[in-house]
């Protein structure tokens, strides 16, 4: 059945490679939603995998190119990691993140007195973020961590933002969480118990909860979590080829077709 734009109510949008490329707008996209934003046409979530930047940062990105968006716009994992350690009531998490992301988190959680930093004694989790900040001591700590946690019979839990291998950019892929996770497994066999984001549904309970899934469309430029997350959503999806899926990629891809590809966004109202 040929994709039906006069049904959508909402678009959940992805950034990297959907919106943007890098820091640089992706422009008949960014204008396609500027457009549709100041006439009223349709509703706006911004989904990102991302978790080099607090949601704040996001928001400065989105409205630097000229999109009017709210906080309550913003969908991102590290949503979902605030509730994980809410619900388990963790109250000494390593966090391996951006300074930024830091700071975010610790502000979020200070009224549950959780303590984000490095704590051998202490540390009931590992949350691993997407951290360009990242060093050979802090992966040299989550591992040394789990050694002697798993040595002395007692467990330590461990989490992931998201699966994503690499991070589109103006210069091509960047290494992302998907690599830190490989590098992790491969030196003492850490396995995260949950990876957040993309493709889990739960990151788009917010939108779900005010349209209906035939409303809704996701718009990604990947297979392996963009369209992933609409599947498990049961919502359509919207394949953009300006990030990292090619014709070619489509071609070769074995599961459903995407309800509609097009070059950029704006593309579906034409």
């Amino acid at each position: 059945m040929a994709f039906d734009i006069t049904k959508k109510k909402a678009f959940v949008c992805d950034l990297d490679g959907t919106l943007f490329m890098g820091a640089v707008p992706i422009k008949p996209a960014v204008d396609f939603v500027i457009d549709s934003t100041l006439s009223g046409r349709f509703s706006f979530y911004f989904l990102t995998n991302n978790t080099s930047k607090c949601p704040e940062e996001y928001i400065a990105k989105i409205s630097g190119a000229g999109i009017p968006v709210k906080p309550e716009q913003i969908l991102t994992p590290l949503i979902t990691l605030e509730e994980y350690i809410r619900e388990k009531g963790c109250k000494s998490v390593y966090l391996i993140s951006s300074g930024k992301v830091k700071a975010h988190m610790a502000a979020r959680l200070a009224d549950a007195a959780v303590r984000l930093d490095y704590d051998p004694e202490a540390n009931e989790l590992i949350a691993l973020a997407y951290d360009k900040e990242l060093t050979y001591e802090k992966l040299a700590r989550a591992t040394t961590l789990w050694n002697v946690r798993m040595a002395s019979g007692k467990t330590i839990d461990f989490v992931a933002t998201h699966p994503d291998n690499c991070c589109p950019s103006e210069l091509g892929p960047i290494p992302d969480v998907g690599g830190m996770l490989k590098l992790l497994e491969t030196t003492n066999g850490m396995r995260p118990s949950h990876v957040f984001g993309k493709p889990s549904p739960t990151l788009l309970a917010p939108v779900l909860a005010k349209f209906k899934p035939s409303e809704i469309a996701v718009v990604g430029d990947r297979l392996y979590t963009d369209k992933a997350i609409a599947d498990n959503a049961g919502i359509d999806f919207i394949c953009v080829l300006s990030g990292e899926t090619t014709p070619e990629d489509l071609a070769k891809y074995q599961g459903a077709p995407p309800a509609i590809a097009v070059e950029t966004f704006n593309m579906i109202d034409k």
